[in-house]
């Protein structure tokens, strides 16, 4: 469109004001451009070319990026997501720090990309060549990686909470020190110092059918129960068992439950957190009702115990008096129900007031 000659400042302005415009760009040369900071978000893009062009923190987002060229394009910090790049030429682009949430890059070529500190949450890297790609301190939290090549990938400092992988995925030479388990560098793993040469390909690839699902603070096992029994009856010939129970400090504990190999685990983890959630919710109902119950029974517990304490005070009172003064009868001497509350004076007690004989040694 002729407006974006007049600059991105002007095409950004006018973005603005035509927001429910659809720009349409296919075919068009960008190749060189600076298009730093530009809104290029849900336009058509099919065909353009943006080969050597500075796209550097670009609005992409859900833009239709169809057999587009993106050839040694700078993509630092561009927001890509829900963006199809599987079917755009990404040879040579600098990704560092791009936001690539839910963006489809099954089959793409990131091979020796830069994709330091990029946001790959919930992207499909299925089958896609990252081989000797830079993704330290990149975020993969739930990506992914079915099949995905990621042979000599520097890793060091990635997020990998819940990242899907599997048989056909490729972990070999990979280059890391240590990974987080955990979004915001949480869950440092190892927990101190670094992996060893091979390590982390030895450790990934004993669970590589494997889903993990964190839980922080407690686990509810009875809502745990509960979704794991609904989760086989949905998803019968998943092979779905538990593996093991990690304790991993700062209240996290990590389950593994092995699947097959062609199971859809990112289906089958998030069917499992929403059964969980939904019978953890319906189950507090429950507790908070027993311990009403409880609080209850505990009150009527401790009014007994009182009420002993303060006969246990009273006894004591009359042994005291008894030790003072032989003479005194307690009323609490059961072997003489009939007598009457109070005390009573052995040496100026009326016999007319209670039966039997009263015999008085101390005459």
């Amino acid at each position: 469109m002729a407006i974006l000659t007049k600059g991105v400042e002007v095409w950004n302005e006018w973005r603005k004001k035509n927001s429910n415009v659809i720009p349409d760009l296919s075919e068009a040369n960008f190749s060189k451009y600076n298009f730093s900071k530009i809104d290029l978000s849900k336009a058509i893009l099919v065909k353009t070319d943006f080969s050597d062009t500075n796209l550097f923190n670009a609005n992409l987002f859900i833009a239709n990026v169809k057999d587009a060229n993106f050839k040694n394009s700078n993509l630092v910090r561009a927001d890509l997501r829900d963006t199809k790049l599987g079917e755009a030429n990404l040879s040579y682009a600098t990704l560092a720090g791009a936001i690539l949430r839910r963006a489809f890059l099954s089959g793409a070529n990131l091979s020796r990309h830069k994709l330091i500190r990029s946001d790959l949450t919930n992207a499909d890297l299925s089958d896609a060549d990252l081989s000797n790609a830079d993704l330290r301190g990149a975020c993969l939290s739930r990506t992914q990686a079915l099949g995905t090549n990621l042979t000599g990938v520097k890793l060091t400092g990635a997020c990998l909470e819940d990242w899907h992988i599997n048989k056909a995925t490729k972990l070999d030479n990979i280059d890391c020190q240590y990974i987080y388990l955990s979004i915001d560098k949480q869950e440092r793993c190892p927990y101190s110092g670094n992996f060893s040469l091979g390590e982390f390909t030895n450790l990934f690839q004993k669970t590589l059918e494997t889903i993990n699902f964190i839980f922080r603070n407690r686990i509810d096992w009875d809502a745990f129960a509960y979704s794991f029994k609904k989760l086989e009856v949905e998803n019968q010939g998943a092979q779905l068992d538990v593996q093991s129970i990690e304790k991993k400090g700062d209240g996290i504990l990590v389950v593994r439950v092995t699947v097959a190999p062609d199971a859809d685990k990112a289906k089958i983890h998030n069917q499992f957190m929403q059964g969980y959630e939904f019978a953890a919710k319906a189950l507090e109902v429950q507790y908070q009702a027993r311990l009403e119950d409880k609080d209850l029974l505990i009150a009527r517990q401790e009014s007994q115990i009182n009420r002993l304490f303060d006969i246990v005070e009273q006894q004591g009172s009359v042994q005291k008096a008894l030790a003072e003064n032989p003479r005194k009868v307690s009323n609490y001497n059961i072997q003489n129900p009939q007598f009457a509350s109070g005390i009573v004076d052995a040496n100026t007690v009326d016999a007319d007031q209670i039966g039997g004989n009263i015999h008085n040694t101390d005459a």
